[in-house]
């Protein structure tokens, strides 16, 4: 090969070269400009996307009284849901009172259980309250054979409060039924001070257990319940009971019954209780 046509050749390299990196270089540029753009609009959008979110931030501002207000509100529904789950976490301490009840009964178990401990209590009695676990522990150990039965005993010398707190008992069940009952009697128990002192807030004990406070302080004012107490203290009295706790237990299948009188120990009533099974097995035997 010629040296003038080595040399042409190598023109020609040199000039495609030239050519690629010129066709490179105003490409990039390109995408620089392209990508400067594209990047410029998208800061362009955020920006005014912000201010949108500045101004909507600015209208759900609220003004001193809303605040307040708002803050109430949040306060009160915390309370309502605080209360609520108090309310049934107490409720479940008492899974075996039912709301079909016959003739306005106070029971908690059972209520075709064989044997029922009748007892007749004072709200403002201390041993009272001392006792009141014994039949509910009893009852639920009992598997359906045991239930208990309240009987209002008011005592003299306890009253105004233990008869109102007795009134008050039974209007919260007429509101709120069997379960809410025994719920306020505890409730009671563990905030009176005794001894016919009372409740600092009876009122609050009523809404405590979901009852509404101006129904119930109606119900008691009316003494709406005042015959059924009447009749409760009748029947302690025509069976010789002067005090607080009294507890018949009674064998419904057989009309058996035997008083104990006093804060007795779940022993003492379940040796009754077995005695009462041992006559009848034994009766039955000999017929």
């Amino acid at each position: 090969m010629s040296a003038d046509k080595k040399s042409t050749n190598l023109m020609n390299v040199f000039m495609i070269i030239a050519i690629t990196l010129i066709i490179i270089t105003l490409g990039y540029g390109t995408y620089l400009t392209t990508v400067s753009l594209s990047t410029s609009k998208e800061l362009t959008h955020e920006i005014a996307s912000l201010k949108s979110d500045v101004r909507e931030t600015k209208k759900a501002q609220l003004t001193p009284v809303e605040f307040q207000k708002a803050v109430a509100e949040s306060l009160e529904a915390l309370a309502e849901k605080k209360q609520k789950e108090n309310l049934e976490a107490k409720l479940a301490q008492y899974p075996l009172a039912s709301e079909d009840v016959p003739d306005g009964k106070n029971i908690y178990g059972n209520v075709n259980a064989r044997f029922t401990l009748v007892e007749f209590s004072d709200l403002e009695c201390p041993f009272c309250k001392r006792f009141h676990d014994t039949p509910k522990k009893i009852v639920e150990a009992s598997k359906g054979m045991v239930n208990w039965q309240w009987k209002h005993l008011p005592l003299d010398f306890h009253n105004p409060a233990a008869k109102r707190q007795s009134l008050a008992a039974e209007c919260v069940r007429e509101q709120k039924g069997n379960k809410a009952f025994w719920v306020f009697l505890d409730d009671v128990f563990n905030k009176s001070r005794g001894n016919g002192q009372g409740v600092e807030d009876l009122a609050s004990l009523v809404s405590g257990v979901g009852a509404n406070v101006t129904e119930a302080q109606k119900c008691i004012s009316n003494g709406s319940y005042s015959d059924k107490i009447t009749e409760d203290i009748k029947q302690a009295t025509n069976h010789g009971i002067n005090g607080t706790p009294a507890t018949f237990i009674v064998d419904n299948s057989t009309g058996r019954t035997q008083l104990l009188g006093g804060a007795q120990p779940p022993q003492a009533i379940m040796a009754v209780i077995q005695r009462m099974i041992t006559e009848q097995e034994e009766q039955n035997a000999a017929e």
